[in-house]
């Protein structure tokens, strides 16, 4: 069959088709430090810092805690789609959206991504210019926030390889980098743990909202687990049907990676707060140590550096590039997705809304949830892991559904995203739950009687029939 049809709809690729045994070439340990790479960065400080004095310090870690094992345990999940079968999240999102509608959750994916490569390149931008204006008496902030993006643009173009690569490189030194940062802030604010953890919340935020906005910082990434995964070594196929068999792996490093690195700078985030009253990461290294040890600060603000580098790279940069290669596969390769993505990144300008990252990050958690309880509901409760790969790639294929777009995932969408209006505190639990039920009875009722879907409605569908072939 043809790759494009009449209405000029392409599905493949080269850089979306499912990857082949040679190209798995991740291990356990690898992800792991990619994971480590993908936490470390000055969101999640910033983010604890402007939650206190709202709430107490031990609040904002347990919120720290419970929001990102619940992620963790997303990102397994729905990393089981790349371990299996291979695949990016734009092109599994075509099962429950169908060939056209999956651009709709990617967008959606995209846009949170690029906003935080603008604005983590600018917070690696403003250590540059803090170094530079230390050693040189010069300052050009918007020169190098060009400068740096364009150097993460061509690290993250030059594929997953690469981006493995600097991971190694970064992840030990920003965690070694960062516990030195924790005790030189501690030692001369004469400040201990418990005199940190003894200030009590003041009000106004409650724990539902910390949790939530704690999990905005990596809920996207649930969706795009498998853009990663899918470059696992595995010693099973799809055809293994312990779950645990195929995913340990990925818990551990999701587990591990996630929350042991976020519950470090949450508390990094916190001290900084409560020593120096700035949400401001880069000023209170200057403020802490800027007179008395340049040498240290300077040490401090390249990790800051190399932080948001090891971040944006992986988070904020591959998975839009893969969802703007879905949008033209046979027109554009994951490098020049990657590119487009960097631009739109910096032209933006995010760092404009600096003062609000928490509530950027519910806005983010808010508007994704939904569509976490559509692939989870799409995958386990009705495929069952069961998915008919050719069929993702055909123009014309069972996923066609109306006009290419599926109306039950379109219906689940909305009224469980406007739910977030209603219960803004725990907006991803109402979306998330409200999405999996409407999903769940539109398809299993209306949908499969309509548009035949034999992973779902045939008890004998059987995924090892299946012979595919990796073309562009």
């Amino acid at each position: 069959m043809n790759n494009v049809n009449e209405k000029g709809i392409s599905l493949k690729g080269k850089d979306i088709m499912p990857t082949v045994n040679k190209e798995r070439n991740m291990s356990a340990l690898a992800y792991f430090i990619l994971w480590v790479g993908i936490a470390v960065q000055l969101v999640t400080p910033i983010t604890a810092a402007q939650l206190y004095p709202a709430l107490s310090p031990l609040q904002i870690i347990i919120a720290c805690i419970l929001g990102n094992l619940i992620v963790a345990i997303l990102l397994t999940l729905l990393g089981d789609i790349g371990v299996r079968y291979g695949i990016p999240y734009a092109v599994y999102i075509r099962a429950s959206f169908g060939y056209l509608g999956a651009h709709i959750p990617g967008i959606v994916r995209a846009v949170p991504a690029v906003f935080w490569f603008g604005f983590q390149t600018w917070m690696g931008a403003y250590a540059l210019d803090a170094i530079m204006e230390m050693l040189t008496g010069y300052s050009n902030l918007t020169l190098l926030i060009i400068l740096f993006g364009v150097v993460q643009i061509i690290n993250t173009a030059m594929g997953m390889e690469a981006i493995t690569k600097f991971e190694w490189l970064a992840s030990p030194s920003i965690l070694i980098i960062g516990i030195i940062l924790q005790v030189y802030i501690m030692k001369q604010h004469h400040l201990t743990f418990s005199e940190i953890f003894s200030h009590g919340g003041e009000g106004g935020v409650s724990m539902g909202y910390a949790v939530v906005v704690m999990m905005g910082t990596y809920i996207t990434m649930a969706l795009n687990a498998p853009d990663f995964t899918r470059f696992l070594k595995t010693k099973t196929g799809s055809s293994e049907p312990n779950w645990w068999k195929v995913n340990k792996g990925s818990f551990w490093a999701h587990t591990f990676g996630l929350v042991g690195s976020m519950l470090l700078f949450t508390i990094i985030g916190l001290t900084s707060g409560v020593a120096t009253g700035t949400w401001n990461p880069i000023d209170a290294m200057i403020q802490t140590m800027g007179k008395d040890n340049p040498f240290l600060l300077i040490v401090c603000l390249a990790f800051v550096i190399l932080a948001q580098w090891s971040t944006n790279i992986s988070a904020n940069l591959l998975p839009p590039g893969y969802i703007i290669v879905n949008l033209f596969p046979r027109k554009i390769s994951f490098p020049m997705g990657a590119i487009i993505a960097g631009i739109i990144g910096l032209l933006i300008q995010p760092w404009n809304y600096a003062e609000f990252v928490p509530q950027i990050l519910m806005v983010i958690t808010a508007t994704l949830a939904p569509i976490v309880g559509i692939m989870f509901t799409d995958y386990y409760l009705l495929r069952k892991r069961r998915l008919n790969l050719d069929e993702l790639y055909k123009v014309d294929g069972q996923y066609k559904y109306w006009k290419n777009v599926n109306p039950a995932a379109i219906i689940a969408y909305i009224p469980s995203g406007l739910s977030v209006l209603l219960f803004p505190d725990y907006g991803f639990v109402t979306a998330l739950l409200i999405s999996m039920v409407l999903y769940y009875t539109l398809m299993k009722y209306w949908i499969c009687k309509i548009y035949e879907q034999p992973e779902i409605t045939d008890a004998n569908f059987n995924i090892k029939s299946q012979e595919f072939t990796k073309e562009g």
